[in-house]
């Protein structure tokens, strides 16, 4: 084999389809305490130095140094995306009682091999069973209320914008990441506004305009977030609007403008946790 050949033969499939996929179980409160063995996509490019893996993927070889990258485990995993390995996603399969998977010949009835394909398969089986879970009752174990409150933001997010399947990647990433922002702000918010418990999840799938409103004048911090969001829902509209095939210029343009927005760092959230901390 030829040295050529040999750089060629990643450890993990490493391209777009496997990443959304890794996001998406990340979104799902897939449960992940990060370690020393694991790969992670930077897909907020937290991370200056450069990548031996595409797409801005890493191997976690030290904790201490992706910590004093980071700051901590846990900004760690608020930050990264965990994308587990072959191994690692079969052991979570019989962790949490994936029922359509069997390690040593079949995923969801399709015989599988070690490729991309199969580790599909494995992600989109532990996928099901995350969604599944939220629908359980708290003696299920496996809801928390992160994955309950992120699965009512997407319910909130195809109420108002629909399927985005058929946009570009990165664009159902950032629409996605900035939703999931503004709609974690709602959700401590509307908690505070209606006195309700930490695990509330309000019983309409959609953003209350004027206590959204609210949300943005209240605290500057938040202002602008609120405005990103207003901004991404009229571009995804235009974009939907428009027949690739007929105006390709136009959409690449659109496109363009949306991904130039950048995700702002907000410190805002450490002002809900203090108004919702007991006394």
């Amino acid at each position: 084999m030829t040295s050529d050949a040999a750089e060629t033969l990643l450890p993990i499939p490493i391209d777009d389809t496997v990443l959304a996929a890794a996001y998406r179980l990340k979104m799902l409160g897939l449960p992940w305490l990060p370690q020393v063995g694991c790969f992670v996509w930077d897909r907020e490019a937290v991370i200056s130095a450069p990548s031996p893996f595409p797409n801005r993927v890493y191997f976690i070889l030290s904790i201490r140094r992706f910590t004093d990258i980071f700051g901590s485990q846990e900004k760690m995993r608020q930050q990264l995306v965990w994308v587990p390995t072959w191994h690692q996603a079969i052991q979570l399969c019989s962790r949490l009682g994936v029922a359509d998977v069997d390690a040593d010949q079949f995923v969801d009835g399709h015989r599988f091999t070690s490729g991309e394909d199969g580790l599909l398969r494995l992600y989109a089986s532990i996928a099901r069973q995350l969604e599944a879970s939220t629908t359980e009752s708290p003696a299920g174990a496996r809801v928390d209320r992160d994955s309950a409150a992120r699965l009512w933001i997407r319910r909130v997010m195809e109420e108002e914008l629909g399927s985005l399947a058929d946009l570009p990647h990165d664009v159902q990433l950032h629409v996605q990441s900035v939703y999931d922002e503004t709609g974690m702000a709602y959700l401590g918010w509307r908690r505070i506004q209606d006195r309700q418990h930490e695990d509330w999840i309000p019983p309409e799938t959609a953003f209350d305009a004027s206590m959204l409103s609210d949300l943005g004048h209240f605290y500057s911090d938040y202002q602008n977030l609120i405005k990103s969001m207003t901004a991404i829902k009229e571009r995804v509209k235009r974009l939907q609007a428009i027949d690739p095939s007929k105006e390709p210029d136009r959409f690449q343009r659109l496109i363009e403008d949306l991904l130039a927005s950048h995700r702002r760092d907000s410190g805002s959230g450490n002002i809900l946790a203090h108004l919702m901390e007991p006394g």
